[in-house]
């Protein structure tokens, strides 16, 4: 049977450019993008994450990404660290991703889980997680 977990995400940090080390706000149109984001996690997660992805714009307002995340820090009481595979991207003002754990330490070991991370521009984003223990 699986558990439940919610978080409330605050990014802290966003660093994201083309490929040729250009800005990502600087260039217009079609891109190809490479970053990282660091984010804090309060809820059931009590965490930081380390994320670094790849985006691909077909224009301005919108993308595609996927990018791996290493959260460090306390699930419903187990602390360790655990890898986050996230599929995604931005439409409409919102980023959205599933995520998937695909390796976990410490406490965490064992860690098998999916979910969602939901961002609304200018808003605390939601993190969402429907994990057991193998």
């Amino acid at each position: 049977m699986s558990t439940h977990a919610t978080a409330r995400a605050e990014m802290k940090s966003w660093d994201e450019h083309t490929w040729d080390g250009k800005r990502y706000d600087e260039v217009t149109g079609p891109k190809q993008t490479v970053g990282g984001m660091t984010a804090t996690y309060t809820g059931d997660l009590e965490a930081v994450g380390d994320l670094r992805f790849v985006m691909s714009y077909p224009d301005d307002d919108s993308c595609a990404s996927t990018g791996y995340e290493v959260v460090t820090g306390t699930l419903n009481g187990r602390t360790g660290s655990f890898v986050l595979h996230h599929v995604g991207g931005f439409h409409d003002g919102v980023a959205d991703a599933t995520v998937t754990v695909t390796s976990a330490t410490g406490d965490l070991a064992g860690l098998k889980g999916t979910g969602r991370i939901t961002w609304a521009a200018g808003e605390p984003g939601r993190f969402e997680l429907d994990y057991e223990f193998a």
